[in-house]
C-alpha cells in the first residue's frame, strides 16, 4: 500500500517544527540570555554559561550514563556496565533502548525477574515505540530462560516478519534447533546464512544442524571454515568437538572440547562450563 504523500510532508513539517522549537529553546535562547547578561557583568556571564553547562549535563545525564555503560561492557566490564545502565534508567530520560539495553545486561548476567518486569513496563508505555520489535527480541530470550521455549520461538516469529536482524536470526535458528524440527530449522538457518554469512553464531546453528541431522561432511566444512576464525564463545568448539567424536577422532575432539573450556561463559550461553566437562570425563573414559 502505497504513502499518502500529504500525510508524509505533514509528517516531515512536524519533525522539522520539533527540532526547531528543541534548538531554539536548548541551544539559541540560552546563549542570546548569557550574552545578554554578560554585556551587563562578565561575572554573571560566566556564572551563567556554567550554569547552563550544569543543566545540559543533567539533562542529557541518560545519554552520559550510556555511553560510559558501553564502554565499560565493550571491555568487557559487565557488573561495570550493567551499574551505568542502571543510572541511565533511573534517570528515566533514555527511552525504550536504554530500558531493553539494561534488561539485557541483567539477563546476560543471570537474572530473570528484573529484566522481564523492565521489558513488560517497557511494552505497555511504550506500546508503539519504533523499538518494540528489539524489545521482543530480548523478551524471548527471557522465556527461552524460563523454560518457555514455545512462546520464545513465537514471539521471535512474529519479530522477524518485520525486524530482520543478524541476532534475531541466530537466536530464532538455536531455538528452532532446540525444537527438535530439524528440517524446518535447517531451512531457517540457510536463509539465515544468506542474510549474514559472515556471522559466527549463524554459522554455529548451521554447524549444530547438519551436525544432528547426520550430514557430518556438511557439518565438518562449516566448522572448520567457523573455527579458522577463530570465535570467542564455546559453542562452536564444543559442537565441533561432538562432531569428532562422531567421526570417530577422539584425540581431535578432546582437543576442541578443552579449548571450548577457554571460552567466556554467561548465562545466555547455550552450553554450560558442566556439561562441557562432562563431555570430556566421558571422552577421557572411553579411551
Amino acid at each position: 500500500m502505497s504513502s499518502n504523500p500529504n500525510n508524509n510532508a505533514d509528517m516531515s513539517s512536524k519533525i522539522m517544527n520539533s527540532s526547531m522549537k528543541i534548538l531554539i529553546t536548548r541551544f539559541a535562547l540560552p546563549v542570546i540570555i548569557i550574552i545578554i547578561l554578560a554585556r551587563f557583568s562578565k561575572w554573571i556571564g560566566m556564572a551563567a554559561l556554567l550554569v547552563y553547562f550544569l543543566v545540559l549535563v543533567y539533562i542529557s545525564r541518560a545519554k552520559i550514563y550510556t555511553i560510559i555503560g558501553t564502554r565499560r561492557y565493550g571491555l568487557g566490564r559487565l557488573d561495570e556496565a550493567i551499574k551505568w545502565f542502571g543510572r541511565a534508567y533511573a534517570a528515566n530520560r533514555g527511552g525504550i533502548r536504554t530500558a531493553v539495553n539494561y534488561a539485557y545486561l541483567l539477563l546476560k548476567s543471570g537474572e530473570l525477574q528484573k529484566p522481564e518486569e523492565i521489558l513488560q513496563k517497557a511494552l505497555k508505555e511504550h506500546p508503539r515505540d519504533q523499538d518494540v520489535p528489539y524489545l521482543k527480541s530480548i523478551m524471548a530470550l527471557v522465556l527461552w530462560k524460563k523454560g518457555e521455549l514455545d512462546q520464545a520461538v513465537e514471539m521471535l516469529g512474529e519479530v522477524i516478519q518485520t525486524y530482520k536482524t543478524t541476532t534475531v536470526y541466530g537466536s530464532l535458528g538455536f531455538m528452532l534447533i532446540e525444537k527438535g524440527d530439524l528440517d524446518k530449522a535447517l531451512q531457517f538457518n540457510l536463509e539465515a546464512l544468506e542474510f549474514n554469512p559472515r556471522d559466527n553464531i549463524i554459522n554455529d546453528n548451521l554447524g549444530q544442524n547438519y551436525l544432528l541431522l547426520g550430514q557430518y561432511d556438511k557439518a565438518r566444512e562449516v566448522y572448520e571454515n567457523l573455527l579458522a576464525k577463530s570465535p570467542a564463545f564455546p559453542e562452536p568448539y564444543y559442537n565441533y568437538g561432538l562432531l569428532m567424536e562422531k567421526l570417530g577422532n577422539r584425540e581431535k575432539a578432546l582437543e576442541s572440547m578443552k579449548k571450548a573450556l577457554d571460552m567466556k561463559f554467561s548465562f545466555l550461553s547455550t552450553i554450560t562450563r558442566e556439561e562441557i566437562e562432562a563431555a570430556i570425563n566421558r571422552l577421557e573414559s572411553a579411551g
